[in-house]
């Protein structure tokens, strides 16, 4: 039976821990697909680390920080596109719908941002979410 030696299984660990972040940041990519289900990827990566004997400190808080991201522009983004409807009603809100797109795809950019940080093993933090989860 092969043995991977420790050097190898130290790289090898590198390497998830690089995955792993990068793909619970990334993961704000399969809204196009999954909608707001989108956040249930960092959360199972969240989940299923902090439980692991040999968890790794990086993969926990990125993972909790991209899920606490994604369902913050979740709900915001929800809450902006009921706003809109109703403000459509009386007009006004006809003129917010380019504000909801640019929106969207802002908080979308600045996830894929931080994931393209991450695999690149420069640090990164979402500015209010990073104290939140900190605290």
């Amino acid at each position: 039976m092969p043995t991977q030696k420790p050097a190898q299984k130290s790289a090898n660990s590198a390497r998830d821990v690089k995955l792993l972040t990068s793909v619970a940041h990334l993961s704000i990519l399969a809204i196009f697909f999954l909608g707001p289900f989108c956040m249930v990827i960092p959360l199972i990566i969240w989940l299923s680390e902090r439980n692991r004997a040999d968890a790794s400190s990086q993969v926990d808080f990125h993972a909790k920080q991209a899920f606490f991201y994604q369902l913050a522009l979740v709900l915001a983004m929800g809450i902006l596109i009921v706003l809109t409807a109703l403000l459509s009603i009386i007009v006004i809100g006809f003129f917010l719908i380019p504000v909801v797109i640019i929106a969207g795809l802002a908080g979308i950019a600045y996830g894929v941002y931080g994931g393209i940080q991450v695999s690149q093993d420069k640090p990164f933090r979402y500015a209010l979410i990073a104290d939140f989860i900190e605290a």
